[in-house]
């Protein structure tokens, strides 16, 4: 009686020829001819471009489908080999040991390994234990490649935004340089969400304007921008120079078989200088750092929630929206009827006009409320004598602590020439030790000292007077420029406008008041004059309005 027989066959990606499939089913039926079986023609299975390291292979599912359904149509498995069943060990392990309950038998016509025999779980292991090192060895392989490219100023592979990839060599290595298109894109992205755009308004604008985005994901069809691009761009470093590789590793889940990307330690990351690469300058950069910091520090998830979402505060097409508060309950003030396309938006307490909590039933039409709060705002805190005032009081606290540090400079004249002495002797064992390998512990120990004398000459540099007087030029510089900069930014566009007023004003307070039969709100709220400017913690200048 001739043993009916299935075949099994695979690859692994799509780097590898096809015709690997008909390569192995033919190795599989000739071993069949030469023992007088027969190949199945309808219980003939493959997985094309699957990895081994998974059982999530449809081919596979279908063949253990039919070996262990009740008619069991087959008697044995042919397979190549044992990587071709699985790259895992424990996996070939437990498909032979389902089938051989089942009564089929398994081949590995290659190894000529068949669970007939006697010897065939100590073979399969040893060939399995091979298949296994071998695919944690060609990973180690590849990651070691990689990271030669990077050393190299080479490119890893995937596309960048802003960039496109240029051969270099016959290896067929290739290195990023900037397109100038897609580059203005992304300084313009920059300026945008440092101005105040929120990432979706940025996303929305582009696509209204037909701007190509970057390549979707394989799969993908629609081609736009989506917000989660937008932040992706704003936090990748190599847009001012600089390179950071090995961030993240990908491990592949062992009931799935896909790979999920796990963060790397910093410790192992790898950074390389690449100015060549460079698209935004430093302004743009930080600006975007300090917009995402001021993001996080008010709207993060540690910040207080209330009845509106908090992004709406950034992100709501009112000028004051997500700022105003309720003097009666604390609620913010937001609008709360007019939205149609007759009537006036109106300012009211949320609590009040949703929920009937709060006794303040007064609400304000939004154009004049705004128009009224920003001629207040010029009149009482956008005058000379005010930056005069506050300029004053930067300079007392200036003075304060600059008494505090000459206070100090014994200490601190001290604590330098110990750290220079310990520095010597540091120096002087690397040089002692001749062309043995420099122990890491005291390069960062000397690192760690040079820092602190670095961190000790400015304090020192921050005693001196030129360092007072030039804070104060700054200071006033940096006022001057930026009233100029809120008269203009207030009547601009209300995204650009609201992330102005953020850097200033915290909150305002609207109480609801009545005189000559008439009822108004009462604005009050404290303005940080120098908001925005490096030195203001040290400043506490505002206005009171």
């Amino acid at each position: 009686m001739s043993i009916r027989c299935a075949a099994y066959a695979r690859y692994s990606t799509d780097r590898q020829n096809p015709a690997s499939i008909e390569d192995q089913l033919y190795k599989c039926e000739q071993y069949a001819r030469e023992r007088g079986w027969t190949v199945l023609q309808n219980h003939i299975y493959s997985d094309a471009e699957v990895t081994g390291a998974t059982l999530e292979r449809p081919g596979l599912m279908r063949l253990l489908a039919a070996a262990e359904s009740p008619s069991r149509p087959i008697d044995a498995i042919l397979c190549e080999d044992t990587s071709r069943l699985s790259r895992k060990l424990a996996d070939v392990l437990n498909l032979c040991e389902r089938l051989t309950f089942e009564g089929v038998r398994i081949c590995f016509v290659a190894q000529g390994i068949d669970s007939s025999e006697n010897q065939f779980q100590l073979l399969v292991s040893a060939r399995g234990m091979i298949d296994q090192l071998f695919l944690a060895d060609t990973s180690a392989r590849v990651h070691r490649g990689m990271e030669g490219l990077v050393r190299k100023g080479l490119h890893t592979g995937g596309r960048c935004y802003g960039y496109r990839s240029e051969k270099v060599g016959q290896d067929g290595s290739v290195r990023l340089v900037v397109d100038e298109i897609e580059a203005s894109v992304v300084r313009r992205i920059f300026d945008l969400f440092a101005g105040g755009h929120s990432l979706k308004q940025i996303a929305r604008q582009l696509n209204a304007e037909s701007v190509p985005s970057p390549q979707p994901q394989l799969g993908r069809i629609q081609r736009s921008w989506a917000p989660s691009a937008i932040r992706q761009i704003l936090l990748n470093e190599k847009y001012i120079g600089n390179v950071v590789w090995n961030r993240r590793k990908k491990v592949r889940n062992p009931k799935t078989g896909k790979r999920v990307f796990r963060a790397r330690p910093e410790s192992e990351w790898m950074r390389n200088d690449a100015p060549e690469l460079r698209i935004v300058n430093d302004e743009q950069w930080n600006g975007v750092e300090r917009r995402f910091e001021y993001v996080r520090s008010h709207f993060g998830p540690n910040t207080k929630a209330g009845l509106i979402p908090h992004w709406s505060k950034v992100s709501s097409p009112y000028l004051f929206s997500g700022i105003l508060r309720c003097a009666e309950c604390g609620a913010s003030m937001n609008i709360v009827s007019g939205t149609g396309k007759r009537a006036y938006s109106r300012y009211g307490c949320p609590m009040h006009a949703l929920r009937g909590t709060c006794a303040n039933d007064l609400t304000e039409r939004s154009d004049i409320l705004e128009d009224r709060l920003l001629q207040r705002l010029q009149e009482a805190v956008l005058r000379p004598e005010v930056v005069e005032y506050a300029l004053g009081r930067f300079a007392n606290e200036l003075r304060k602590q600059m008494e505090s540090i000459d206070n100090d400079q014994e200490m601190l004249n001290e604590r330098k020439r110990v750290l220079e002495g310990e520095i010597q002797r540091f120096t002087a064992a690397l040089l002692g030790a001749g062309g043995a390998p420099t122990p890491k512990a005291i390069i960062a120990a000397i690192n760690e000292r040079e820092a602190e004398l670095d961190r000790i000459s400015s304090r020192k540099l921050e005693s001196s007077s030129d360092f007072f007087q030039a804070k104060l030029r700054d200071a006033r510089g940096f006022v001057t420029s930026r009233l100029g900069d809120l008269r203009k930014l207030l009547s601009s566009d209300v995204a650009t406008a609201k992330a102005e007023l953020l850097k200033h004003v915290e909150r305002i307070d609207l109480r609801p008041m009545g005189a000559a039969g008439e009822r108004f709100y009462l604005a009050e709220g404290e303005w940080d004059l120098l908001g925005g400017f490096c030195s203001r913690k040290a400043v506490g200048a505002a206005g009171r309005s």
